[in-house]
């Protein structure tokens, strides 16, 4: 990781899977990633049809992007370029039940800036949730 937050994070998610796959969301407590918690999205899975929910949006994310995604759908994101990234990432992660990455430089707001996520897979017998560290730089 690029990111030193980042690699707190999967750390943590690392240990916490204890041997497993990954970690089911239960074994998650949020005082423990006081680190980063306004940085962090949790994204429910839904099967059929396959939907993704943000359950949890961030608040420094809220704040750099402008607009709270908590409790709507990825297909409902106003900026259809990260959503279309998104997509292809939080499907792979789905897919192989691995942690990946998007780095990403682009306009938020009225600025360019640097932008890096962690997609780490949660659940039992099949990824259920995402949990996403974000972190922004200058571009």
């Amino acid at each position: 990781m690029e990111h030193p937050l980042l690699q707190r994070l999967y750390d943590y998610w690392n240990d916490k899977r204890a041997g497993r796959a990954y970690p089911g969301r239960e074994q998650i407590d949020p005082l423990e990633l006081r680190f980063m918690l306004g940085s962090i999205i949790l994204i429910d899975i839904e099967p059929e049809p396959l939907r993704f929910r943000y359950r949890l949006f961030g608040s420094e994310i809220v704040r750099r992007q402008g607009f709270d995604m908590t409790g709507k759908y990825l297909d409902q994101h106003p900026w259809s370029e990260l959503a279309a990234m998104a997509k292809t990432a939080y499907q792979q992660v789905l897919e192989t039940g691995e942690p990946t990455k998007i780095r990403r430089n682009g306009l938020i707001g009225d600025q360019y800036v640097r932008h890096e996520s962690l997609i780490l897979p949660l659940g039992h017998e099949r990824v259920e949730m995402l949990l996403i560290g974000v972190v922004f730089g200058r571009a």
